[in-house]
């Protein structure tokens, strides 16, 4: 069976689906306080989750879709409308990490075809997709977005063209990323290059944290595809996107002091705290906090770091510490080789303490995660394995503590789950709106409460 790696390292590769035996009873492991989940039975929730798929053999094009998952309907589960792009094995990647106001489309990004997308999901029964668009030259490889406070798009480009300055990278173009900046209607604005004279590996731009009012952007660098990368976070200045800094992220150290080597690799998701810092994990789960960033003298510390084990293959990075939420004091931190989810309070953020971990089975790998803005309702999403379904979670605010949505309970006939599975959604035996296309997967998804 095919399935595909979305993180840092893919090239497309097959994944073997572990047996029923490996996921028998996996559940949640509290911390220390022994915190309960609260379900949020009672509360108003979004009643639909935007997906945009990719078909599981790569014979019919890839497509978006809208599922039901009001958990008072009988339908919860089940899609509601589906469109296809056009385009197969296109790899659906990332989408922006929370839903614009409403009547604004969503970028979205088929990575293998450079494919940047502006869906409309205004109508949830009638998907539309309003443009499709290419990098601008010489920029390659569209990854995340980021809406400004005017509507706008930062958009992050992996590579351009040229080689790397790593000569060890095969990857071709593999030169310098850079960043970019659209209009709501895709046009594009502005760019700006990556590039520092000097750096022996190229800087792939990968997320972003607007401070507007410090005229400040925080970009971190990670792969897709490639092989080199330089593991650092730069600063710019946003009103001209000319690039102040660029600091390297030191690697990793557990609170005896032993270096965790790869933990510094790859700065993932920068999230703002009140006081106007930063706080980012990279996906080899180390944890920093970058502040002063509006002096000349910005202030990188590394904060903690997981003890995770190596990677299963050569061809990724240790811990795979994915897509984070911050929710109030909460850093909720998937950790793909951990098969959990980690909760963290950084109120203190010099000195996060873990208070919760959610395990998942073995054959799912979190990765992405997105908060219902009407509930304490997240979907999770999965790289490296388990990408043919999610799953529903809900948060406790008060304590940290995370669950298994009851609401749902799906199945997966491929042997991923031996019986149905409180919590998930599968895109495995549903019948596609746009035509029965068979199985799919999916990385990323948002709530959408039209």
């Amino acid at each position: 069976m095919s399935s595909y790696r979305t993180g840092p390292f893919h090239a497309a590769p097959k994944i073997i689906l572990c047996g029923l035996f490996a996921l028998i009873l996996l559940g949640c492991s509290q911390d220390k306080n022994n915190h309960g989940t609260a379900d949020g039975a009672d509360q108003p929730a979004s009643p639909y989750l935007v997906v945009f798929a990719g078909d599981q053999d790569e014979q019919d094009s890839d497509f978006v879709m809208i599922m039901d998952v009001d958990p008072s309907s009988e339908t919860r589960g089940t899609p509601v409308s589906s469109l296809a792009i056009g385009h197969k094995a296109s790899m659906p990647h990332h989408m922006e990490y929370v839903a614009p106001p409403k009547g604004e489309a969503i970028f979205m990004n088929a990575h293998h075809h450079e494919l940047s997308m502006l869906v409309d999901v205004s109508d949830p029964q009638n998907i539309a997709i309003e443009k499709m668009f290419k990098p601008p030259a010489p920029l390659r490889f569209p990854h995340d977005y980021t809406r400004t406070p005017e509507g706008n798009r930062l958009v992050g480009f992996l590579r351009s063209e040229g080689d790397s300055p790593d000569p060890s990278e095969a990857t071709s173009p593999g030169n310098h990323g850079g960043i970019a900046e659209y209009n709501n209607d895709g046009e594009l604005l502005r760019t700006a290059s990556a590039a520092v004279a000097g750096s022996q590996k190229a800087i792939r731009p990968y997320a972003f944290a607007l401070l507007p009012e410090k005229d400040r952007l925080v970009v971190t660098s990670a792969p897709m595809m490639e092989r080199s990368w330089a593991d650092v976070v730069q600063i710019y200045k946003y009103s001209d996107l000319s690039l102040l800094h660029t600091i390297e992220l030191p690697v990793g150290r557990l609170k005896n002091g032993k270096a965790i080597e790869g933990s510094q690799a790859a700065g993932f998701g920068p999230r703002i705290l009140d006081d106007g810092s930063v706080f980012l994990n990279s996906y080899g789960c180390a944890f920093y906090h970058l502040s002063n960033i509006a002096s000349d003298k910005p202030e990188l510390k590394m904060v903690h770091a997981l003890k995770t084990k190596e990677s299963e293959s050569k061809n990724t990075i240790r811990g795979a510490c994915g897509i984070p939420l911050r929710i109030n004091q909460y850093w909720v931190q998937p950790v793909g080789h951990m098969n959990a989810v980690v909760v963290f309070d950084i109120t203190n953020p010099g000195a996060p303490e873990q208070v919760f971990k959610l395990r998942t089975p073995k054959a799912f790998r979190p990765h992405w995660l997105a908060k219902d803005p009407l509930s304490n309702r997240l979907i999770l999403g999965a790289e490296l394995g388990g990408e043919q379904g999610f799953f529903m979670l809900r948060f406790d605010e008060n304590t940290g503590a995370l669950g298994f949505d009851p609401a749902f309970r799906g199945r997966d006939d491929s042997g991923l789950f031996a019986k149905n599975r409180k919590g998930y959604i599968s895109l495995r035996n549903q019948d596609w709106p746009h035509g029965q296309t068979g199985d799919a997967w999916g990385h990323a998804a948002l709530f959408i409460d039209n």
